[in-house]
């Protein structure tokens, strides 16, 4: 699939709204991240509320990491692509109302 193929698909996924089917409301969805060394610490939440409103969460200070399945390891797939999704969702809202500060694009 070519590059501009996959961004005019996520932009028609992130302008559509949806509700997948078996996602339910006010229930916390947990992911711990790859690099937890044996910890068992780090973990990423999403509630969506019945009203359509997302929380995110981590449970610590550290950023959290998800690695490419195939070539860093990763054991999470899904949710990487998720937070890819979520990346360019947050572009395309800061093209349409930028409310970055002169950091917030630059690397963890």
């Amino acid at each position: 699939m070519e590059p501009d193929l996959r961004s005019a698909q996520i932009r028609q996924l992130l302008e559509a709204y949806f509700w997948p089917t078996h996602l339910q409301p006010n229930r916390r969805y947990v992911r711990l991240h790859d690099d937890h060394a044996g910890t068992f610490e780090g973990r990423l939440s999403i509630v969506i509320g019945e009203d359509g409103d997302a929380w995110v969460a981590t449970d610590g200070p550290e950023p959290l990491r998800f690695r490419m399945p195939t070539t860093g390891g990763g054991r999470s797939p899904y949710t990487r692509t998720a937070l890819v999704i979520l990346a360019e969702a947050i572009r395309l809202d800061d093209e349409a109302n930028d409310q970055r500060n002169k950091s917030s694009a630059h690397p963890i």
